[in-house]
């Protein structure tokens, strides 16, 4: 296969937002005679476009480069489990930063086409769609930068069946949600060709950040956009892009892999400014600072004697200061994190986690926040994570219930009937608080209007039942303990259909006239909240608008 490459005086006309240029991404520009014969018979007839081969060696190189608009598409691309993930993200990554047409190989022009007139001068992004709208990406014209791109490339950065995890194949329906994600955003125009109704248009035109977009109903159109190249399916595969080795593949999992239960203490201690706090409070509350005990971290023990709690600051009624005083379990430590030190913690840098500051811009709600730190500060640290006016109950056994093989501990919610939000136990870099933040990540990105998001659906208990279902392929897990992804475990408590014996295991929001005392200690509800940095009152368009201007107006 050899390139056809034109003068830019050509392909890059002026005034049209897409460049005459087609790519194909291949494994290798050697194939079979009449494989490459037959493709190139077809696709040359469009004398006005550029035809680019990117075989595997070109796109890896390509992708392994750092970028600061995407940095985690390096890794993302290098530990895909599926060769068509790892080929969709490299076609949207050419055409976010060059443009033109891309065409998953194996497909030849059909008489709709039209020799690619098809796009007409004015067009700034296309995508083809089936009868239901679901967009198949086997085609995709679109102009450098397009904010259609930019949101199926985030989409793509933060699903779980990228990487990490394998009970997510990248079926074709997935396939569609990822690169067609944008769809959910659009506004459409009311100017349609045919009859503009779900499964009768033949073209459909809508708008998305500014930037226009055409949908194709490829079933309404005469004659087909593309017709597939007859190929064995040996063939076929050796047109794929190429996965890692598997000894690559280790070091692709190695964060999930972590089972060494090792905690920096330092660091956490650090965090937390352990020795340092200032202890000054208003006269009607009682300061509550950390307290250390060496013994909390046993050689062998996977999950530290660790409690961590969060709140605005670290200065409590008394009500809550009971509450607290029930966790002093023997021998465990309890690290009270206040805003500062949330804030602090969320803004190091975390590889594992790529997208969680543009996240963190969407967040409206101290409670939102508070949500998705206490999964990373159980998954870097490991513990206990218990909100503050919880208390243990009877057959908690003042922590003994953990012994120390217990990898993770859930308690059934009563009300939802899948594991808490509002306590749980985990060691450091457990799966489970893994894909508990990813989760909470993704369905942030996802996000229409962030002032007005759901918590509880968003950040909240939908992010722990995700990120459970992740690790053991079961979101409403029965009393009992499980096994689930690289040979990590979870255990289970407690019963939706007998809220009793929940109850002797936790016991909830046991603060009289809690309401008034958490407002003298200046919190509220995530649902009568003002707002977090002006978000909740004045940011209603979605996090990938939010995201996407940050992007726009940086220097990157």
């Amino acid at each position: 296969l050899n390139d056809v490459s034109l003068p830019k005086s050509i392909t890059n006309l002026d005034g049209r937002p897409i460049p005459k240029i087609i790519h194909f991404i291949v494994q290798s520009e050697c194939l079979p005679t009449e494989v490459a014969n037959a493709h190139t018979k077809h696709w040359e007839t469009i004398s006005d476009h550029s035809i680019l081969y990117h075989d595997q060696i070109t796109i890896d190189k390509y992708m392994a480069q750092p970028r600061k608009d995407f940095p985690a598409a390096a890794e993302k691309y290098k530990c895909a489990l599926d060769p068509l993930a790892k080929m969709d993200l490299a076609k949207l990554m050419l055409l976010w930063d060059n443009g033109g047409v891309v065409v998953d190989f194996g497909h030849i022009t059909g008489p709709a086409f039209q020799n690619g007139t098809f796009i007409s001068d004015t067009d700034e992004c296309m995508f083809e769609v089936d009868a239901d709208l679901d967009v198949n990406p086997r085609f995709i014209a679109c102009k450098p930068r397009h904010s259609a791109l930019y949101a199926a490339i985030v989409k793509f950065l933060t699903v779980p069946f990228v990487d990490y995890t394998p009970l997510f194949p990248y079926t074709k329906q997935t396939r569609s949600l990822t690169i067609g994600s944008v769809r959910s955003f659009m506004t459409m125009d009311n100017k349609s060709e045919g009859e503009g109704r779900k499964g009768d248009f033949q073209k459909e035109r809508g708008h998305f950040e500014g930037d226009w977009i055409v949908l194709i109903n490829a079933t309404a159109i005469d004659g087909d956009l593309f017709t597939s190249l007859p190929m064995k399916d040996g063939t076929l595969n050796e047109t794929r892009l190429r996965l890692v080795p598997k000894q690559e593949q280790v070091q692709c999992n190695a964060i999930l892999r972590n089972d060494s239960y090792k905690v920096d203490i330092e660091g956490l201690l650090d965090l937390v400014e352990y020795g340092k706090e200032n202890s000054t409070c208003p006269h009607f509350l009682h300061y509550i600072g950390s307290n250390f005990n060496e013994r909390s971290i046993i050689e062998g023990r996977k999950i530290p004697k660790f409690v961590h709690m969060t709140s605005k600051s670290r200065c409590f009624a008394k009500e809550f200061v009971d509450a607290i005083g029930a966790w002093r379990f023997e021998d465990y430590s309890i690290f009270i994190h206040d805003d500062a030190t949330v804030d602090k913690f969320m803004s190091r840098e975390w590889p594992e986690f790529p997208l969680l500051q543009e996240a963190r811009s969407c967040i409206a709600t101290g409670a939102g926040l508070a949500d998705l730190w206490r999964y990373m500060i159980i998954w870097e640290y490991g513990g206990i994570y218990t909100d503050i006016d919880n208390r243990p109950g009877p057959l908690f056994r003042n922590g003994s219930i953990i012994t120390d093989d217990t990898d993770s501990f859930f308690d059934v919610d009563g009300m939802g009937g899948f594991p808490s939000q509002y306590f749980f136990v985990a060691s450091p870099h457990h799966p489970v608080t893994y894909h508990m933040v990813q989760h909470a990540i993704n369905r942030l990105m996802d996000v229409t209007s962030i002032g007005n998001q759901n918590v509880p659906f968003v950040t909240g208990p939908a992010a722990v039942k995700c990120g459970v279902l992740s690790t053991i392929n079961n979101a409403y897990p029965k009393m009992g303990f499980y096994t689930g992804l690289n040979n990590r475990t979870i255990t289970v408590v407690g019963d939706r259909r007998r809220k009793p014996v929940g109850s002797l295991y936790l016991l909830r929001s046991n603060i009289p006239d809690k309401k008034n005392i958490i407002k003298r200690m200046g919190m509220l509800h995530h649902s009568k909240e003002g707002n977090l940095n002006g978000r909740r009152k004045y940011k209603l368009h979605s996090c990938l608008h939010e995201n996407y201007h940050n992007l726009k107006n940086s220097t990157v």
